[in-house]
């Protein structure tokens, strides 16, 4: 097949609803916010409401430490050099500046509203870090005994930042976590809730229809949908609704019963290799392949772009989880190097 087709194009279908759908990918970073809080607040919630082992605060940084960084060192190194010295994308100077706000997690302070330009969806990485070191403090939230307090405040502050963002009273002029925060406290509330063992709605024949319902609520709409604050504000609350619902329909539920067969599991346990490589691949690859057409119909055109830039972004992600990310998932790798070192 080759680009015979271009300039031919008698496709008349209307792809609007679609584009609009798609303009808002972006609105998958909430999703992964709410996950992280309830990752990470499992530890504590285990402790303070569940007698669990206390969280020692040197592992748990460390932990973080010799997890994420070694491959997150690596990728935006390659990326420095193939932008400065391969692609020519960028000069050395700048390439640097980039490199070195994004490795210390300060681009969105330094460079505000601009995404970092060696890695563009590294903004979000930064926004985690700060929630990984403010996440000990927060979860003293756990430690209020009444459950009815300690629930109803985890919601009221959740609202509080929304008001926050949505009515500009945040202090900082750049993305940081006081936008973000009312996912990561999703995920505290779910934690909450999960090792308490409660649940709050009936299991019902229908809820996998439920459940399919909140998923495709979250992507219906962005804030710049709307015009005002106030529609905006309520929109949020909406959304966040909708976050935690389609959660607890998963966690509490168990619908998508997919989500536990070997293969998706194996691709979310590499998934932060696939957050690190996905979008250098696709700018890589993605823009010479839209140079050719291979139908007069844009969605089967479409339809191929993607799936040749799916199976390139799992197979190269695949390739680096195992040469990099896996062996730094043993959380004492570091050690096992420097005792091979003194025994050679």
């Amino acid at each position: 097949m080759t680009a015979k087709y271009v300039n031919q194009n008698v496709d008349t279908l209307d792809y609007s609803f679609l584009k609009h759908l798609l303009s808002h990918g972006h609105l998958g970073v909430p999703l992964f916010f709410a996950i992280s809080g309830f990752i990470l607040g499992m530890p504590y919630a285990k402790f303070y409401l569940g007698n669990g082992n206390p969280v020692s605060l040197k592992k748990y940084f460390l932990r973080r430490l010799t997890r994420l960084e070694p491959p997150y060192i690596l990728i935006m190194t390659i990326l420095l050099f193939g932008a400065v010295y391969v692609a020519k994308t960028i000069s050395l100077n700048n390439g640097i500046e980039s490199y070195l706000s994004s490795i210390i997690y300060s681009h969105n302070f330094i460079f505000p509203g601009i995404l970092p330009k060696l890695n563009g969806v590294a903004w979000s990485l930064e926004i985690e870090v700060q929630f990984y070191i403010l996440a000990p403090l927060m979860a003293y939230i756990f430690s209020v005994k009444s459950l009815s307090i300690r629930r109803l405040s985890i919601f009221l502050i959740a609202v509080l930042f929304i008001i926050i963002n949505q009515f500009n009273f945040s202090p900082f002029h750049f993305i940081s976590l006081v936008n973000y925060f009312q996912y990561f406290l999703v995920g505290f509330l779910l934690a909450d809730l999960y090792v308490s063992n409660q649940t709050l709605l009936p299991k019902t024949k229908f809820d996998f229809l439920i459940g399919l319902f909140f998923f495709l609520t979250i992507w219906l709409f962005d804030n710049g949908d709307f015009k005002s604050n106030s529609q905006k504000f309520i929109w949020e609350l909406i959304q966040l609704a909708s976050i935690f619902l389609l959660y607890y329909y998963v966690l509490f539920h168990k619908i998508f019963r997919f989500l536990s067969f070997k293969l998706i599991t194996n691709i979310g346990g590499m998934c932060y290799s696939i957050y690190l490589l996905h979008y250098p691949i696709i700018s890589m690859f993605g823009n010479p392949l839209l140079k050719y057409s291979f139908s007069r119909y844009t969605f089967i055109n479409v339809s191929f772009y993607s799936v040749v830039l799916i199976l390139l972004v799992m197979t190269i992600s695949s390739i680096f989880f195992l040469l990099v990310e896996r062996p730094c998932m043993d959380k004492d790798w570091y050690k096992k190097i420097f005792k091979r070192r003194i025994i050679e």
